[in-house]
């Protein structure tokens, strides 16, 4: 079994889709780039290996939450590990 990323910090490392979906905090979404940092809120069921990322503020806002498949990440060594 693979070790849990959820409420993880990650960075962007590689983004495979640049057009991918982008959701986030009316008139404040921006599109994920590489270099990004944000914290893992869900990961999908084996054997899908993507995962879904939020990148906030200072103040909370979401900025953009958007998934990822994990080889476009790599975990930053900041949040929980469970």
């Amino acid at each position: 079994m693979s070790e849990s990323w959820v409420n993880r910090q990650v960075r962007i490392v590689q983004n495979l889709n640049p057009d991918r979906d982008v959701a986030g905090t009316l008139g404040m979404v921006v599109p994920p780039e590489v270099g990004d940092t944000g914290k893992v809120i869900y990961e999908y069921p084996a054997p899908d290996r993507r995962v879904t990322v939020e990148k906030a503020d200072v103040a909370g806002v979401t900025v953009w939450l958007a998934d990822f498949n994990r080889n476009e990440l790599e975990l930053t060594g900041e949040g929980e590990a469970e």
